[in-house]
């Protein structure tokens, strides 16, 4: 049985750049998150002017453009030459989650190639000498997923010229430090906005002048893509979905991509599950039931109920909120006291079946 018979004649396509569909990809214009950009670039232009820069917490929820808008600053940084002076160093800390990996990293990104048998200290003190003979900029994306926060120490007390620019989807990141890194972070917060519907539509057409051959979309079946991907809040379904419904249709033979291609992407995406108490582990369903008793009150003081009952670290109670927080079971607000940002737990308005 032939296997390849069923494709379009003559190696046609309905892919341009296929590429140009991935999140990670950098389009050269980087619409409605313009202020975010002027934002971030605020931050970064006193090291241009020999002084040190601000640090910046840049959070949100996933999808929204964060990572996008701080690597759009970064570029354009390079291509006005303003680098010559600034180390740009990206860090993805989801790949590079403890203090000696990261350091390998920055060793690798500034040049620096005597790393072997040198400890995490060792290290950061020869990159402190590299560094400060100019300024950095870092971007510590994912910075939640670090294992630990001694890199940011480190960087704060041996990097004399800098702008540390912190990626998160946690509200909540800055009050989750020791106190001596807070004190010396003294970071600034900008929270991403989930684009609108309008929003949405511009981006993803954006996205499908460069992936796609010129009319292959059938104009219903690219509001539908828009309607879920804005309903959802994440542009990153709606780059799958454009991606899957033009695979859908190429598998076909077809030259359109139509209003059937693009439900049958949609049908692809994981269902979203309410979850039940029984659901959860018995630790996690404890941090909820306190949360549900004291709604409003800190993370600390919360914490203080868990530790007393059960004993356990803050890092296991923080990641038994970041898993009820990423099941919209709870919301974190963050107030700030002083200058002090402090973490208040809310129970979530969405219902639990069996609760």
């Amino acid at each position: 049985m032939p296997l390849f018979d069923n494709i379009l004649g003559n190696n046609e396509s309905l892919f341009i750049d296929e590429l140009a569909l991935d999140y990670e990809y950098l389009p050269r214009l980087l619409p409605h998150r313009e202020s975010q950009q002027q934002y971030i670039a605020t931050c970064i232009k006193p090291l241009l002017q020999g002084r040190n820069g601000k640090n910046l917490l840049i959070t949100g929820q996933p999808g929204i453009g964060k990572t996008a808008a701080t690597r759009f600053v970064l570029r354009e940084l390079e291509e006005k030459g303003l680098d010559d002076n600034l180390y740009l160093i990206y860090v993805n800390c989801w790949k590079k989650d403890t203090a000696h990996k990261v350091t390998l990293e920055i060793c690798q990104q500034i040049g620096y190639k005597f790393t072997h048998d040198k400890s995490t200290d060792e290290l950061l003190k020869d990159i402190g000498k590299i560094i400060n003979r100019k300024a950095a900029v870092f971007v510590l994306d994912e910075i939640d997923k670090l294992s630990e926060f001694s890199i940011l120490y480190h960087i704060l007390d041996d990097i004399y010229k800098k702008t540390i620019l912190m990626i998160t989807n946690e509200k909540s990141f800055l009050a989750s430090l020791e106190s001596r890194i807070l004190s010396r972070l003294s970071a600034e917060v900008v929270e991403f906005k989930p684009y609108n519907y309008e929003e949405t539509k511009d981006i993803l057409k954006q996205r499908t002048s460069y992936a796609f051959v010129k009319s292959c979309w059938d104009d219903q079946a690219f509001l539908k893509i828009v309607d879920k991907a804005a309903s959802l809040k994440d542009i990153r379904t709606g780059l799958f979905l454009l991606r899957e419904s033009g695979m859908l249709a190429e598998s076909g033979s077809s030259r359109k991509i139509t209003s059937d291609h693009a439900e049958k992407a949609i049908s692809k995406l994981p269902g979203v599950k309410i979850l039940s108490s029984k659901d959860m582990d018995k630790d996690t369903a404890f941090v909820l039931n306190l949360i549900k008793e004291h709604t409003g009150m800190t993370s600390r003081d919360i914490y203080q109920l868990y530790k007393d009952k059960t004993g356990k670290s803050f890092r296991t109670f923080h990641r038994k909120i970041k898993e009820l927080e990423k099941d919209n079971l709870i919301f974190v607000e963050n107030r700030f006291i002083d200058g002090t940002p402090i973490a208040v737990l809310n129970l979530s308005s969405k219902k639990l079946s069996d609760y």
